[in-house]
């Protein structure tokens, strides 16, 4: 009798561990679409790569016009806007973040904020709270400046300032930094936020806080940038030798 209850317990526990780890992921991807040279021609191949690897949340970088704008921020969301008919009816959008509603991921809040602007382009953070299978998320997606290293060490500051002002959410930052994911504007960024590289390819980078789970980088042609995807899920006591 005491090995049946014993039995029972060990396949009870096991379900309820199965059911929480698959109910705890969500499959984030970072993409640059390249946008001046392949939007909107091109939106419903990007489209197609996001859906037939099942992602759940994407970070996009130009899908806004930010050249030598005189406004503070971004206004010209039209390849996002794109992006998101081609991605269909499961999907919407705030700026550039994306979410799946169908794979049951729900904005809670959503919003920008002020990056130092470069010698050609007005630069603008996004983030939002999101929540899957009631865990919440911040999700922080950035376009760092290309031209200015000085530019690029505010802009380290600025997001780190936004991220340390959220840190009751296990945290995912992802975009296109405009340098090395290991160098000066990055670890700067790292030694102010306690965050993680999780995966580099050049200069796209994804760093998380409070979270586990594996990436990959695949080729996202026609950009001129490769994509990111990770398979995250919230860190938990048991989880922290992983």
């Amino acid at each position: 009798m005491k090995q049946l209850i014993l039995l029972l317990f060990f396949i009870t526990t096991s379900q309820n561990v199965s059911s929480e780890t698959l109910s705890s992921d969500i499959s984030v991807m970072s993409l640059n679409i390249y946008g001046w040279k392949t939007m909107p021609q091109h939106s419903d191949k990007y489209a197609q790569l996001i859906n037939s690897n099942n992602i759940e949340v994407v970070g996009i970088q130009e899908g806004v016009n930010d050249w030598q704008l005189t406004s503070k921020y971004p206004t010209d969301y039209s390849r996002s806007n794109t992006l998101d008919e081609s991605l269909g009816k499961c999907w919407t959008h705030k700026f550039q973040i994306f979410i799946n509603q169908c794979a049951g991921v729900e904005f809670v809040e959503s919003g920008r904020f002020d990056l130092t602007d470069g010698p050609n382009a007005t630069r603008t953070g996004e983030y939002a709270i999101i929540e899957k299978s009631n865990n919440k998320y911040l999700l922080v997606n950035i376009h760092w400046d290309h031209e200015s290293e000085a530019t690029r060490i505010a802009n380290a500051i600025e997001t780190a300032n936004l991220i340390n002002s959220m840190t009751k959410y296990p945290t995912i930052l992802l975009g296109d930094f405009n340098s090395q994911c290991n160098g000066k504007e990055t670890l700067l960024m790292q030694m102010k936020t306690k965050m993680t590289l999780f995966e580099h390819a050049g200069i796209d980078c994804i760093f998380t806080k409070n979270l586990i789970g594996n990436t990959k980088v695949i080729s996202a042609l026609p950009s001129d940038h490769p994509s990111i995807i990770a398979k995250l899920k919230p860190k938990r006591h048991f989880d922290i030798n992983f």
